[in-house]
């Protein structure tokens, strides 16, 4: 048998228009807001390499010159998505150099203060296509709206993922998914433009695995988790 290769690859998009951020967006790009003097995307891209992936594609847009000048000479490479057109489309974007092989996507919105959820992700990684999951807590957990919630699992086998709910708040104790995730070949032979109805096709075919994050998690793509997030870092 053939021994099962690691993760080597991840992709980091960064090409959305942050609308919900502009009042704190750096030269029109939230990627570049700085939390505790590091800005979200070289936390992102340091993350990653913590993981030990060394291969990072940050998908930006022609819209936001200022992501390629910040990244001029880091090591990474970057590539363009035309339209903000979602999260499959900006990582379909990056085959163009992964090619079909799995690879890490990680959310530079999305910050963890006490773990490296990519880390554990490539750890446990065993060729399916696994999210990076979180039971929510307070104070956080306050904020955040009733989407990405896992309502049937088997331990670390993800059997439902629920509606999303955004009128309602996230219900305490429950688990939600992350910005942080594996897609495999058996993600793309099921995708089209909505990465959570592939991952619910996934799911039904009980090849969808959870990988459990204790930390604290926190959106910062809201104005509200900008500003808990800079207390949580600046300590």
């Amino acid at each position: 048998m053939a021994e099962l290769e690691g993760v080597e690859w991840a992709v980091i998009p960064a090409a959305g228009l942050g609308t919900r951020m502009a009042e704190n967006a750096v030269l029109g790009c939230k990627e570049l807001i700085e939390i505790g003097g590091l800005t979200m995307l070289e936390r992102t891209i340091q993350e990653v390499e913590e993981a030990g992936i060394q291969q990072i594609v940050v998908v930006s847009s022609p819209n936001k010159p200022a992501i390629d000048a910040a990244l001029e000479g880091r090591g990474v490479e970057i590539v363009h998505q035309i339209q903000p057109d979602g999260l499959v489309d900006a990582v379909r974007c990056a085959q163009t150099l992964t090619g079909n092989s799995a690879c890490l996507v990680a959310l530079p919105d999305v910050l963890f203060s006490e773990a490296n959820p990519s880390m554990i992700l490539c750890n446990d990684f065993d060729g399916s296509t696994r999210l990076a999951v979180v039971e929510s807590a307070a104070p956080w957990a306050d904020h955040l709206r009733d989407t990405g919630r896992v309502i049937q699992s088997e331990n670390d086998l993800i059997l439902a993922l629920s509606d999303k709910h955004p009128e309602r708040a996230f219900p305490l104790g429950e688990i939600r998914i992350t910005g942080r995730a594996i897609w495999t070949q058996a993600f793309w032979e099921v995708a089209e433009d909505n990465e959570v109805e592939a991952l619910r096709k996934l799911a039904e075919q009980r090849i969808l695995y959870a990988s459990h994050v204790k930390t604290p998690y926190i959106d910062v793509g809201l104005t509200v988790g900008y500003e808990y997030a800079q207390t949580i870092f600046n300590r």
